[in-house]
């Protein structure tokens, strides 16, 4: 009986370990001709990786590997899943990101 429980306290444990493999983290890569803002940050011309977790509250903002801001988002309900991710530019700042097949979106917020 001892073996049994250690046994699946041992498997239970590998499960846990493995659950990070498991979230799939969307994300995309965004291109800006000119300065933009993120949330509070500034970015200038370029190319950037925005990525995020399931549920995640934050945006994480990267350039060549390293992270450049993390910003706070507000999960939306879309009525239809879009076919292609995209983001939204209104007024020099990123608003909005709609990742494709996804029926949630995130509204960025901006200080």
């Amino acid at each position: 009986m001892r073996l049994k429980a250690a046994s699946f306290i041992g498997l239970a444990s590998i499960a846990l370990l493995a659950l990070p493999v498991w979230a799939h983290t969307d994300s995309t890569t965004f291109h800006s001709d000119g300065t933009v803002m993120i949330g509070g940050t500034q970015l200038k011309a370029g190319d950037y990786q925005l990525k995020i977790q399931p549920n995640a509250g934050d945006l994480q903002v990267t350039q060549d590997g390293k992270q450049i801001a993390q910003v706070p988002v507000h999960w939306i309900q879309l009525p239809n899943k879009p076919q292609d991710t995209e983001v939204s530019i209104d007024k020099n700042r990123v608003v909005e990101v709609e990742f494709a097949g996804k029926t949630e979106a995130l509204q960025i917020q901006h200080n």
